[in-house]
């Protein structure tokens, strides 16, 4: 039984209730390129590609051809390729067999993006690495290509997400906290400025969890209501305007939600009936409407089941229900399966 799915660039993982992975598309989903093929680049698969360790996973998490995974014993694990390198190294292959990342004892959260990656341990202390771009990981350093290293200023968190080189941590009392990139208000302060320090986002509602896109970001309120901020030139902000907006607004929604989920420039919410909303940029039929339309007000997908669960990827998304997995959007790479190219509704992929 599927118990966890993540979505990343071009591939998508889920997590069986044994602690075995299995992944979908190409780099980090576990796929092998053969000889004689760019070492860079695994081979996308539409079949199920289980992941090539005895090791059981308890969390994961699907980044830019990287994927990070939690194991039984609190370590964290990369496989995927990556030309930039991660966690200091120079290595630009790390194929299926993962490896552990050095430096992070203890995970409880993880989190993937481009180049860019972040875990918090069983105390809630962030720890961050990869690509330091404009503050990304919100402490000093001169390193370029960072090994793992700990955030001091913020507080006990629960939940990192990551977007385009920027960083939000939700922590247990259900406050924020952003760095990094910020040119579109994506870090919701009130302004435009990369911040290279963790700065709290002010809100007066308590958070229960977030989410990222390229740059604007979700929030769920622990009231069941949802917030977005940042670019809002598809309208992922659930609006027609302003272009950008730097503090969190309400995004009207018809019922009581329970998970949020973002794509590059588009957004996805869960109620707590099982239904599915979308919203934002939909050139590759993400939003699962059967369309490729933007939608600046949240629209309802027609999954044929209730979900209990939903992800994001660059360009496709994935809901689970009682009968598996169910794909929509981008499937360039097979990322949902044996599916059309560009697959606007959803279909069916797994198991």
């Amino acid at each position: 039984m599927v118990a966890a799915i993540a979505c990343g660039h071009g591939h998508t993982l889920a997590l069986i209730d044994t602690g075995n992975v299995f992944g979908f598309g190409g780099d980090g989903s576990g796929s092998v390129a053969s000889r004689g093929e760019d070492y860079c680049r695994s081979p996308a698969t539409a079949r199920p590609v289980e992941l090539l360790t005895a090791q059981r996973m308890t969390h994961i998490a699907a980044g830019a051809e990287v994927s990070l995974a939690i194991n039984v014993c609190g370590e964290v694990l990369v496989w995927g390729a990556t030309a930039a390198g991660i966690a200091g190294r120079r290595e630009s292959v790390l194929p299926a067999q993962p490896r552990k990342v050095e430096g992070v004892s203890e995970a409880c959260a993880i989190a993937a993006g481009d180049s860019l990656y972040g875990a918090i341990d069983a105390k809630g202390k962030v720890y961050t690495w990869g690509i330091n771009a404009e503050g990304a990981l919100g402490r000093p350093t001169s390193n370029v290509n960072e090994r793992p290293g700990a955030i001091l200023s913020v507080p006990q968190a629960k939940q990192i997400a990551i977007g385009s080189g920027y960083m939000l941590a939700l922590t247990d009392a259900g406050e924020l906290y952003g760095w990094g990139s910020n040119a579109a208000g994506q870090l919701g302060l009130g302004h435009l400025s990369a911040v290279p320090e963790p700065q709290p986002v002010r809100s007066t509602a308590r958070l229960a969890s977030i989410a990222t896109g390229a740059t604007h970001a979700l929030a769920l309120t622990r009231n069941g209501e949802v917030l977005a901020w940042g670019s809002n030139h598809h309208g992922q902000l659930a609006r027609t305007a302003p272009l950008y907006s730097t503090a969190p607004m309400r995004v009207a929604l018809p019922e009581s939600i329970r998970a949020v989920a973002a794509g590059m420039h588009f957004s996805l919410a869960l109620a707590d009936a099982g239904n599915i909303y979308g919203w934002g940029w939909n050139a590759k039929g993400q939003l699962g409407v059967g369309d490729t339309k933007d939608r600046g007000v949240p629209t309802r997908i027609p999954l044929p089941e209730h979900a209990v669960a939903l992800a994001a990827g660059e360009t496709h998304a994935a809901a689970l229900t009682v009968s598996g997995l169910w794909g929509w959007g981008n499937n360039a790479a097979a990322q949902i399966g044996n599916a059309n190219p560009i697959q606007p509704h959803p279909v069916r992929f797994f198991p």
